[in-house]
């Protein structure tokens, strides 16, 4: 039914101020207003909005993706998810990168971050003498961000994908027994159990402060991590020495944390530090920064950061002999991908492995033992049992007279 002065549902014409007219297009998404346009002609403006209203029937209509009067800012998008995520325990790096883009992004809509502004940007940050590793992280927080907008529909595609700098492998830093005696003594008795405690587990920084004691269970000797880098539930495994630690802290009589911030002295202390753990940027920066400067400027000793004492607990369980597939479950890494690194350290499971393949089918050698039976038939002894080749085990055969050794692989 056609309606009064012949004006199609959803097509509303303007003039400008030059007194050229131009038509735009009225729709109803996810129950807010929103218009398109402008569009040279009527026609243009028809066939937009009868091809927008057949996608909102197949439920693939992105309105983000045309021109759109009150279209989501940049903004608004960062601001919300800034929002979520404030609570993270890396919130400080979060507001920094926050505050960043919105100043950078300021004015501009969602829809308006494409790959040519992003490569802008990405150069502006290099000649702001910037490493490209740390160019990486201000690009990885605008796609974590624009992927939130994709979930709510402000985006489709997140221009940010494949622009990351390709970054050289991290420094591995191998910590000897020595250095690490030096260390402990330095950092003091109240926290060297917490520095020798990260070298046993393997735990990330904020993973060991935020522990918990319902998540300790020295029993079955593991820990359990609810909150993690990978975003799932982990176990942490413990060895005696680990556990022996843990039993000496004696935090659970007053906290539910097993390093919960030390007593306040005033009120306003009391309120802001009630039931929390130590922050472990202050604890970094008060306590484990200065002890490793005074071993460096005693001893000589190679800068170690919290970090390293992870590489340290994996350097340590490849020079033991330990698979790449067991440190990489240790480490809980998906794969073996990032612990490739330590394979030099580990030589010895892999000199027993090529080792396999040099005597395969030596200690199998079946001649003899066909030999042996053979003299048995013809001197009438009767070989009552056949022995059996056990993976690991040695065996002997014969007659009596001499005894033939098989060691099986």
């Amino acid at each position: 039914m056609a309606r009064k002065g012949r004006q199609d549902r959803g097509l509303m014409q303007r003039t400008d101020k030059q007194g050229k007219s131009a038509w735009y297009v009225r729709l109803y998404h996810d129950g807010k207003e929103r218009r398109f346009g402008s569009f040279p002609t009527k026609t243009k403006a028809r066939e937009f909005y009868e091809k927008a209203k057949t996608e909102q029937k197949e439920e693939r209509f992105f309105p983000e993706l045309h021109q759109v009067r009150g279209q989501v800012m940049a903004h608004e998008v960062i601001t919300g998810y800034w929002e979520q995520n404030r609570m993270k325990r890396s919130a400080r790096d979060q507001e920094f990168f926050a505050t960043w883009w919105k100043v950078r992004l300021k004015g501009m809509r969602v829809s308006a971050i494409t790959r040519p502004l992003l490569s802008t940007i990405r150069q502006e940050l290099l000649e702001g003498e910037r490493s490209p590793q740390r160019v990486n992280r201000y690009l990885a927080w605008l796609r974590a961000c624009l992927n939130h907008a994709i979930m709510d529909g402000h985006l489709k595609t997140n221009p940010v994908k494949k622009m990351m700098f390709k970054e050289p492998p991290g420094r591995m830093r191998l910590v000897t027994p020595e250095e690490e005696s030096k260390l402990l003594e330095e950092v003091g008795p109240t926290y060297a159990p917490w520095v020798r405690l990260a070298i046993l587990t393997g735990m990330r920084q904020g993973e060991q402060f935020s522990l918990q004691w319902k998540d300790v269970d020295l029993e079955k000797g593991f820990l359990t991590l609810p909150q993690t880098k990978a975003g799932g539930v982990q176990y942490v495994y413990l060895n005696e020495e680990a556990k022996a630690i843990l039993r000496e802290f004696d935090s659970w009589q007053r906290s539910k944390w097993v390093f919960p911030c030390p007593k306040p002295v005033s009120r306003d202390e009391q309120n802001q530090k009630a039931d929390t753990h130590v922050d472990p940027r202050k604890f970094y920066s008060r306590t484990y920064l200065p002890a490793m400067k005074r071993v460096m400027e005693k001893t000589g000793m190679e800068w170690t950061s919290w970090h390293d004492l992870r590489h340290c607990y994996a350097s340590r369980l490849a020079m033991s002999g330990v698979s790449l597939g067991v440190i990489a479950a240790l480490l809980r890494h998906s794969g073996t991908a990032m612990v490739k690194r330590y394979a030099h350290l580990s030589p010895s499971h892999l000199s027993v492995a090529v080792e396999q393949v040099a005597g395969f089918g030596k200690s199998l050698n079946l001649e003899p033992r066909q030999t042996d039976k053979a003299k048995e038939v013809q001197t009438g002894r009767e070989t009552l049992q056949e022995p059996a080749f056990d993976a690991g085990t040695v065996t002997t055969t014969g007659n009596g007279e001499g005894t033939e050794r098989v060691e099986t692989v």
